[in-house]
């Protein structure tokens, strides 16, 4: 199998609150909302956030509706991070703009990475990892 590109697609509630999360709490500041999606572009990854009706339009054809995750998780979206304060940052910003820290981030005993954990305003579960040095 040949991939060109890879796009991960999640349902939102409110557009308008999600880009606001997205933009303040993780500085994307290019992102934006075009006809009922905000895509956000990660290495090697575009992520599409959108609108639960616009979402629809895509698991209908499979026979499924959307879930947003609430208190479960059927996905992580992982991310390898640069820098480790920025977590710190982040994990600070994520409740000011609607999402949820659940505790400081910690060195993982397994990985020994730096790792912490965030849902943004659709419950929608972040790992950020420094990885060990």
């Amino acid at each position: 199998m040949k991939i060109r590109t890879t796009v991960v697609c999640l349902p939102v509630r409110n557009l308008d609150n999600t880009l606001a999360f997205y933009k303040k709490a993780l500085s994307f500041s290019d992102a934006h909302v075009d006809e009922g999606i905000i895509a956000l572009e990660l290495p090697n990854l575009s992520l599409f956030l959108m609108e639960k009706s616009a979402f629809e339009t895509y698991t209908i054809k499979a026979g499924r509706d959307a879930q947003f995750p609430d208190n479960n998780a059927g996905v992580v979206i992982s991310c390898a991070m640069e820098i480790k304060e920025e977590i710190d940052t982040i994990l600070e910003n994520v409740p000011k703009y609607g999402g949820t820290a659940p505790a400081k981030a910690a060195i993982d005993e397994t990985s020994g990475g730096y790792t912490g954990y965030f849902t943004d305003p659709d419950g929608h579960l972040w790992e950020l990892v420094y990885p060990r040095q």
